[in-house]
């Protein structure tokens, strides 16, 4: 099994070239059956065009959307612009309330495309680049999304490299640029920069959910399906019949939940160049799973994925986590490898931070 110490890979070439568009005056992108446009074309946003053109002297690439991507860009429009009038100008964004949405398909395996890569993985490029722009919080989201057919397009779940691509690397390539001293300036200001992702499933949650390779933990360790609630946590989303599910995709690519706190604090983890110190139980968690650690950071992400997608009935995140970490002390005071000595089981049994102090007893045999 590879060592959670590898190198970890670069992410050059991760924003590459400004990408241009020509002027396609507003032809349409996306039709239907009959051949009737169904979304015409923001001229501003698509590059390169996104049709099949019928003149030959028209050179187009790299070649028409599935029905999927199709769905995705047509049901975004829509959303974004209910009474179809969307903007086609070639300098003009869509818009999501105050904030400027700038759409990009983002082309596999040339050297000015968004990648990613985690362990010695393949290069993962998404489909789409959504950049939004809030000019309240003077925040930009570089946001891709990528729909994708789950069950064989992710064939290791979890583990799998888009997954874990799309989950934890975002919070890398933000250390990564922070400690590159990387600014973003507009207008005068200083900008939040952030990267996020997610996944569009083009399966149905009723058959993704069965795929053993996405079961999760409950709060007793009992294995069980993921809920619908509980894809979403792992910026995952279903492709409905209608443009309601784009709602979520922009809220994730906005707002970070429980568990992007926990994949954020995974990458200080694994970031050799600091130092980490745990506070709360959730936190000398993660700190005794990077300690015991001997697999990939795929392997590790697709771990912390399992225990911590769903909420027990209170919902609190980590309860199986917390109550492992619980028996675990429990065997080492009833083994007698503290070297302490007189200890009631109850008052181990009844500690209100096992996970912390399981660290604090672990670190304390490591000093000797």
């Amino acid at each position: 099994m590879s060592s959670h110490k590898s190198v970890r890979p670069l992410q050059s070439g991760l924003f590459g070239g400004l990408l241009s568009c020509p002027d396609i005056g507003g032809m349409p992108i996306i039709v239907d059956p009959k051949g009737e446009f169904e979304v015409m074309a923001p001229g501003s946003v698509y590059q390169p065009l996104l049709l099949t053109p019928h003149q030959k002297d028209i050179d187009v690439g790299p070649g028409k959307l599935d029905e999927h991507e199709e769905a995705f860009v047509r049901d975004l429009i829509r959303r974004l612009y209910p009474a179809g009038n969307h903007p086609k100008s070639e300098k003009t964004p869509l818009k999501w309330g105050s904030k400027d949405i700038w759409l990009k398909r983002n082309i596999e395996k040339q050297d000015d495309s968004f990648r990613l890569r985690v362990d010695d993985s393949d290069w993962y490029y998404p489909d789409f680049i959504v950049w939004i722009i809030d000019y309240a919080t003077r925040t930009q989201t570089f946001g891709f999304v990528d729909p994708k057919g789950l069950i064989v397009g992710a064939g290791a779940g979890w583990s799998d490299y888009k997954i874990v691509s799309t989950l934890y690397m975002p919070y890398v390539v933000d250390r990564q640029l922070a400690a590159s001293g990387q600014q973003v300036e507009f207008e005068g200001n200083q900008w939040t920069f952030r990267v996020r992702g997610l996944l569009v499933s083009t399966a149905p949650f009723a058959s993704l959910s069965l795929q053993a390779k996405f079961f999760v933990n409950d709060d007793d360790g009992k294995i069980v399906s993921p809920s619908v609630s509980d894809f979403k946590r792992a910026r995952i989303v279903f492709q409905s019949t209608d443009s309601a599910y784009i709602d979520d995709v922009l809220n994730l690519l906005t707002v970070d939940s429980n568990v992007d706190h926990l994949l954020a604090l995974s990458a200080l983890l694994f970031d050799n160049t600091t130092y980490f110190t745990p506070s709360g139980e959730i936190e000398h968690d993660l700190a005794l799973r990077h300690g015991e650690n001997t697999q990939t950071e795929s392997e590790f992400i697709a771990a912390l994925m399992r225990d911590y997608l769903k909420p027990d009935a209170k919902g609190q995140y980590g309860t199986w986590s917390s109550k492992n970490r619980r028996r675990q002390l429990m065997d080492y005071a009833a083994e007698g490898k503290w070297g302490i000595g007189g200890e009631k089981v109850s008052n181990i049994r009844d500690h209100l931070s096992p996970c912390e102090e399981l660290w604090k007893r672990k670190q304390k045999l490591d000093r000797k």
